[in-house]
């Protein structure tokens, strides 16, 4: 009796799979890391008062790719999700 080819190579990406699902923490710590769209928690930030109402002019960002300071700032949320491509 043959094997079929493709039930050993879904075997092998089922223990892969079962090993990623369970360490999904460290892979989830990784993907941040890996990728350059994510969290940015706001660092300090720049406004003028003008009639009770915050006008931002600048924010500074920390992500996991150091500080970011986007050209534009409507507003600045306390956590952002940033592309870092965008604003090196």
């Amino acid at each position: 009796m043959t094997r079929h080819p493709w039930l050993g190579a879904g075997s092998a990406l089922s223990r892969c799979l079962g090993v990623v699902i369970g360490h999904w923490k460290l892979a989830l710590v990784i993907l941040v890391f890996a990728s350059p769209v994510g969290p940015h928690l706001r660092w300090e930030y720049a406004y003028r008062e003008t009639h009770g109402h915050r006008s931002y002019l600048r924010c500074t960002y920390l992500g996991a790719r150091g500080f970011i300071t986007p050209d534009v700032a409507p507003d600045c949320p306390v956590i952002a999700f940033l592309d870092a491509r965008e604003w090196r």
